[in-house]
């Protein structure tokens, strides 16, 4: 695959599944109360925290797959499962995890964003199909882009809200989880067929 399409690709799944969006509530809510220069300081941290992560996954996902004898096409059903999941959450506005509320320190509250927020086992799970299928440049492209304006999103969450109002927040979350159901299908299919 060219260069550029591969990057669209690549961004397109990659900003969907971090879902910016839908970060918004939960960030705001985990950030009531703290000063603006806090919520920077938050959503600077969480971004790098998401960053690390996802490098990791990016350069040696498929290393950490091959010592626990796991398959791509594997992972791809796994990850195509994680993903419906999620869409499914987001869509159907239930939660499977338990839910536990965490307003500590600073570092606690990125991370927290950072992980399972931004970078989850969706994002995890893509980031190895997508430098199989296209290949490491045009990801860390893509990667670097969706990372970029996730952190304009968080940096502005509360002037955000302001704007575009809850509704609206909700309405774009409620259509990213219907991509991310739509991908997780193509995830699934794509790992039964290999």
């Amino acid at each position: 695959m060219d260069f550029l399409p591969a990057v669209f690709i690549s961004f397109i799944t990659i900003f969907v599944i971090m879902d910016p969006f839908a970060s918004l509530p939960p960030f705001l809510a985990i950030t009531k109360g703290r000063k603006d220069n806090e919520i920077t300081d938050i959503a600077n941290k969480a971004i790098l925290i998401a960053g690390i992560i996802a490098l990791i996954f990016a350069f040696g996902g498929l290393e950490i797959l091959k010592v626990l004898s796991i398959t791509l096409a594997d992972f791809k059903v796994a990850g195509g499962i994680v993903l419906g999941l999620l869409g499914l959450e987001n869509v159907l506005n239930f939660s499977l995890s338990n839910g536990k509320d965490k307003k500590e320190d600073l570092e606690s509250t990125a991370v927290l964003i950072a992980t399972p927020i931004l970078t989850g086992p969706g994002l995890i799970s893509s980031l190895i199909v997508l430098v199989q299928d296209n290949g490491i440049l045009p990801v860390l492209a893509s990667l670097g882009s969706a990372l970029i304006l996730s952190w304009i999103i968080l940096r502005n969450a509360v002037t955000a809200r302001k704007i575009l109002g809850d509704k609206i927040i909700i309405i774009f979350s409620k259509i990213m989880g219907l991509m991310l159901i739509a991908l997780g299908i193509s995830y699934i299919k794509a790992g039964l067929t290999i």
